[in-house]
């Protein structure tokens, strides 16, 4: 009786073992400047953890290399991961060319596209938040001459320059836009450069610019300082910015990369990440706009709150992005 009891035992946790599935592997590569730069990454990397605590998922982050960014992703493949995720442009053609040798795998990239059946690519359309970034500043503009502070010249910045320069126009038709971008043509070294950011944003308010708009990755950080030293406002893109420099970053256009990291986690545990593209925009919360600090006047947060609503409300016309 005792030796069957046994056999029953061996043959039940056989059976348990057999029916639990093992948990689904998540690597996310990051996009140039890492962990550490208070915007993209960061925000990216918060979305991975949270899906790991509340989905159980294992994950893993792999930094960014242009000479290993290939690589890196073919290996997370060939290690078994259920989903690799890229951020950004810069990680783009390396999920295209990896996804195509492994059909069996998930793969996706955020703020960027890339290209195979069993790819997903969430964009965002930020128009309606650089939008309302730019009446902000030409708000705050005593002078009437404001700053956008790009990377690099990338689609994707010159997209947020178009968004911004419509804000800015709406409310003063006659404002100065001074722009100027870190680095060049597909150039994303732009956004690890926050010495180069702040020497650039720190001419701009020495030229007379009163607000600085800056899309800049971990550059920002650089600009920030530069706005601290110089006594003026700052808007910043990625995430919530204010808490680095409460007296200086007006606001930040957010770009929830957290939410949309966590998104494409659950939808993967959920069976349902099919390949194709995901908007995401104001509207539906992949954009968004932090409360405005303390120390701008309430005169403005009034005039802004009246621009924002009848934004969400549909009464002022977004003209589209047609660059490239």
């Amino acid at each position: 009786m005792k030796k069957v009891l046994n056999v029953l035992f061996i043959f039940a946790a056989l059976v348990s073992a057999c029916g639990t599935a093992p948990k689904p592997k998540v690597a996310l590569m990051l996009a140039r400047g890492g962990l550490g730069d208070k915007a993209f990454n960061d925000s990216a990397n918060e979305g991975l953890q949270k899906a790991a605590q509340d989905l159980g998922v294992e994950v893993a982050t792999f930094d960014y290399a242009e000479e290993t960014v290939e690589s890196n992703v073919r290996q997370a493949a060939q290690d078994g991961y259920s989903l690799i995720i890229g951020i950004g442009s810069e990680n783009s053609n390396a999920i295209t060319a990896v996804a195509k040798e492994f059909p069996k795998t998930k793969f996706a990239i955020v703020d960027s596209t890339a290209e195979g059946e069993n790819v997903t690519s969430v964009t965002f359309s930020e128009l309606e938040g650089d939008f309302l970034a730019g009446a902000i500043s030409a708000l705050m503009s005593e002078n009437g001459k404001v700053g956008y502070l790009g990377g690099a010249d990338v689609l994707v910045i010159r997209r947020i320059q178009f968004g911004f320069e419509l804000g800015v126009k709406y409310v003063n038709p006659d404002a100065e836009i001074v722009v100027q971008y870190i680095t060049g043509t597909d150039d994303f070294s732009g956004f690890a450069k926050p010495d180069d950011a702040n020497t650039i944003a720190t001419q701009m308010y020495a030229d007379g610019v009163d607000v600085i708009y800056a899309a800049a990755g971990g550059s920002t950080l650089g600009a920030i300082d530069a706005a601290k030293m110089a006594g003026k406002p700052i808007i910043t893109t990625g995430s919530d910015q204010r808490y680095l420099a409460p007296e200086v970053v007006a606001t930040s256009r957010t770009k929830n990369m957290n939410a949309a990291v966590f998104m494409l986690i659950k939808k993967l545990t959920e069976d349902d990440l099919p390949g194709g593209t995901i908007q995401l925009d104001y509207t539906s919360g992949g954009i968004g706009l932090a409360p405005l600090a303390d120390f701008v006047p309430a005169s403005v947060s009034e005039a802004f709150s009246i621009i924002r609503a009848d934004l969400e409300a549909g009464a002022i016309p977004m003209e589209p992005f047609t660059g490239n």
